[in-house]
């Protein structure tokens, strides 16, 4: 029988010894399950950016159970939450928003938050225990209690603007190189430009290209980055300095 795995992802930084706690706290709960940090990088309370995020990574292991902590609400009115997807798996953490777009969810129970329990540290003392008894094989009805499914938050998702000559759309995003991506996909880059355009973010002038060293170093290109969405990167720099952008902030790419 394989073995049950547990992820994690979270706001927290790679270094934080928050981390360090949802490790111990599963070990001595499901010492049996494999542990896998998945991502601790997102941006501070950028619950969107965790969503898109997490959407991506548990359909690449879909049927193992994420634990993910993005909550800047902890302690407040949003519900902590489990719930069971299509494929087998599970998912345990904030209904803010964080687990909306997760496709396939086929159940939902809130989880029971103990009193004595503090009120700033339900990454260990409410998500961990209950993920920790999902992958030791208890059934979801009994980790919490039964809600709709239909009722879990979902993350806002600005609508983009495309038509020939112009893109408007949010900033998702950016990783540590610098790298911005958007809520935009790459059909619609392609709905506003063709490849090789000479085109402007604002008022910084840009290329339509596939890769990075299609430009100089220092220069601006806009592409579709791996997961099909559209991005903007400086080869051999920073385009999030660059352009003063920011998770939320509007861009606007025009011919």
């Amino acid at each position: 029988m394989s073995r049950p795995v547990i992820t994690l992802t979270t706001d927290y930084g790679p270094a934080s010894e928050h981390v360090g706690a949802l490790h111990v706290a599963l070990a001595a709960a499901a010492p049996d399950a494999d542990r896998i940090d998945l991502a601790h990088d997102i941006a501070p309370g950028e619950i969107r950016w965790g969503a898109i995020v997490l959407a991506r990574l548990v359909a690449m292991l879909p049927a193992a159970v994420h634990l993910a902590v993005v909550d800047p609400g902890v302690g407040g009115r949003r519900r902590a939450v489990a719930v069971a997807t299509t494929s087998g798996g599970y998912l345990v953490g904030p209904d803010n928003g964080l687990l909306g777009l997760v496709s396939g969810i086929v159940g939902a129970v809130e989880l029971q938050v103990p009193n004595d329990v503090p009120a700033t540290f339900h990454g260990r003392d409410v998500f961990a225990p209950a993920a920790a008894r999902l992958a030791n094989g208890t059934p979801l009805h009994e980790v919490g209690v039964p809600i709709e499914r239909a009722r879990l938050v979902c993350p806002p998702m600005a609508l983009v603007e495309a038509r020939p000559g112009y893109l408007a759309s949010e900033v998702a995003l950016w990783d540590r190189f610098g790298n911005v991506q958007l809520l935009a996909t790459g059909r619609e880059l392609d709905a506003a430009f063709a490849f090789g355009d000479r085109v402007a973010i604002g008022t910084t002038p840009a290329v339509y290209a596939e890769t990075f060293g299609d430009v100089d170093p220092g220069k601006v290109i806009i592409h579709t980055d791996s997961h099909g969405h559209v991005a903007i990167a400086v080869n051999r720099g920073d385009a999030v300095g660059l352009l003063g952008l920011r998770c939320g902030s509007r861009v606007e790419i025009s011919g």
